[in-house]
């Protein structure tokens, strides 16, 4: 299993297929955009201890995860 990323505000893009996230500190919000030039859209919150699937049917799509509140998330993404 590949690691996609393990930083904030920087865009990843997973094969298609699932992939997984987890946040082991703080809170993130995991976020999606279909095309470069799309608005980023919100697939949901992942919190500290927390490691959810995401289902990616299609290639091409990017991912970034985003800080939500005050404490440093630290987070993961492997494929």
């Amino acid at each position: 299993m590949a690691t996609l990323t393990t930083a904030l505000n920087t865009a990843f893009t997973p094969a298609a297929g699932d992939f997984i996230v987890q946040c082991s500190a703080g809170t993130a919000a995991l976020e999606r955009r279909n095309t470069a030039g799309a608005a980023w859209v919100s697939v949901g919150i992942v919190t500290g201890n927390d490691a959810p699937i995401v289902s990616n049917p299609v290639a091409g799509a990017s991912y970034r995860f985003v800080q939500v509140g005050s404490t440093t998330a630290v987070v993961q993404a492997d494929q």
